[in-house]
């Protein structure tokens, strides 16, 4: 009863059924899939789902399809499918790569192509013309069979490409395999400012921070612009590896040239100014008295005391470019200055006293008439950042070596064949007959076409009988 619970279990197990319905139901799964956005906030999936229809998403995984766990048992499956399929088929394999002839008599009774020829003379410059025909269109050496009554050549071509079922095989196990390791890696981003370091990224698709083993320091940034315009031309940092406190490497990245460590790429993603860092120049005139413009510098998050005792300006907020969002919020549109603004409150013994937005573009505008000061935003300092993105895969190198594998597999498989073909000579009433047999394992057509240029150039050998 249970050896034929496990013949029945290993059955299914190499059942090209089972490989159809599985590729099946993981092709609707990856469609699946990829309408579905992945890994994204609950408020994203809220916003184009009911919460009903988000619901079913959260249970079944659909948000993070790729790394759940039905996914994971079906791609376990289908690998499992395949290495049971190539243990399956294995012996067979052996049996061919290692058997050895049976003789030229019971070897060519049972090939497909065969031919005899008839000639009247054999000499060794006949023979020697023989193997010269054979190896012109095989490429191969030609192994000898000594026989007393007869002349016995045998050539093969291309045994081992019957490998390439089980690389194809092992090509995409490796791939499965790879992208199974890769679930523990991670994709993360991070926001440095020049000649400041970081060891923290914000993992994509969450607000989750992962501390890295080693820091990043930012020594410069460079953005540069095309012509008569704001849009990036190029952007490039120069980022330097810390560890243990010590400087470990250096490198200029930019788009598409990332810095490689320890099995991280860190790529060169964007750019902006630092709202919170920075230094604005601002403009501030007494509204009585005598109307003359005073010039603070003030750090932003800061705040100064003016000339007037007790009275101090502080700078609460700096965003590049000034909009106003939902709920009525001020959000920045872009990091790019296309619009920048400061908010400023103005204190007296520590009481708030007027909170007005100012901008370096629109100095003319300006929020409460009645306060007791006049602002002006002249200039700003800020510091530049450069958006990092880090990503760690450690199955990438087994996908590329399954890519290789199974590249190389496909064509051997579609491209290539097992070719073996049998000549003997012998002597039979003053005449020497020359028989030819061969067979291919696939493509035989296209080796019979071979086999035919090869049996009409035994023709000329000597005088043709027949």
């Amino acid at each position: 009863m249970k050896n034929s619970l496990l013949r029945d279990l290993w059955k299914l197990l190499t059942s090209l059924t089972l490989t159809i319905i599985t590729l099946i139901i993981l092709s609707l799964t990856s469609i699946i899939g990829t309408l579905i956005p992945q890994n994204e906030s609950p408020q994203l999936y809220l916003q184009l789902y009911s919460p009903s229809t988000y619901q079913l998403i959260k249970r079944f995984h659909f948000d993070d399809m790729y790394h759940s766990w039905w996914f994971t048992t079906l791609l376990a499956l289908f690998t499992l499918n395949l290495i049971s399929c190539s243990i399956n088929r294995l012996p067979n394999l052996i049996r061919i790569l290692t058997q050895k002839s049976k003789g030229a008599d019971e070897e060519m009774s049972s090939l497909p192509l065969q031919k005899t020829l008839r000639i009247k003379d054999w000499s060794n410059h006949t023979r020697d013309e023989l193997i010269r025909i054979v190896k012109k269109y095989l490429h191969t050496s030609l192994t000898y069979y000594p026989s007393a009554e007869s002349l016995n050549l045998f050539a093969e071509k291309g045994k081992y490409t019957r490998l390439g079922f089980f690389t194809t095989h092992l090509g995409i196990v490796l791939i499965i395999i790879g992208g199974m390791l890769g679930n523990y890696g991670y994709q993360g981003f991070m926001k440095v400012a020049e000649g400041e370091t970081s060891d923290t990224i914000i993992l994509k698709g969450s607000s989750q921070q992962k501390q890295l083993d080693f820091s990043i320091r930012c020594d410069e940034f460079e953005v540069s612009f095309y012509q008569g315009s704001q849009r990036p031309k190029d952007f490039k940092s120069s980022l330097t590896i810390i560890e243990k406190g010590n400087d470990v490497l250096t490198k200029v990245i930019e788009v598409n040239d990332p810095l490689y460590y320890r099995g991280v790429y860190i790529y060169q993603s964007s750019y902006g100014t630092s709202p919170d860092q920075g230094e604005v120049l601002l403009g501030v005139e007494q509204k009585t008295g005598e109307k003359k413009t005073k010039q603070y510098k003030v750090k932003i998050g800061e705040k100064v005391s003016l000339e007037e005792k007790g009275y101090k300006v502080k700078v609460k907020r700096f965003v590049p470019d000034f909009t106003i969002g939902k709920n009525k919020e001020v959000v920045s549109r872009s990091q790019e200055l296309n619009n920048p603004a400061v908010q400023v409150a103005l204190l007296k013994d520590g009481t708030l006293q007027d909170e007005q937005w100012i901008f370096l573009k629109f100095p003319d505008f300006h929020g409460a008439k009645d306060a007791e000061y006049r602002f002006t935003f002249l200039d700003f300092s800020g510091k530049e950042f450069t958006g990092l993105q880090l990503t760690k895969d450690p199955g990438v190198w087994v996908v590329w070596v399954g890519c290789i594998l199974l590249t190389l597999g496909c064509y051997f498989v579609f491209f290539t064949s097992h070719r073996r073909l049998w000549v003997k000579v012998e002597e039979k009433k003053g005449e020497y007959l020359i028989t030819i047999a061969g067979t291919s394992n696939k493509n035989l057509e296209s080796f019979s076409q071979v086999f035919d240029q090869i049996q009409h150039e035994c023709k000329q050998l000597g005088k043709t009988a027949s």
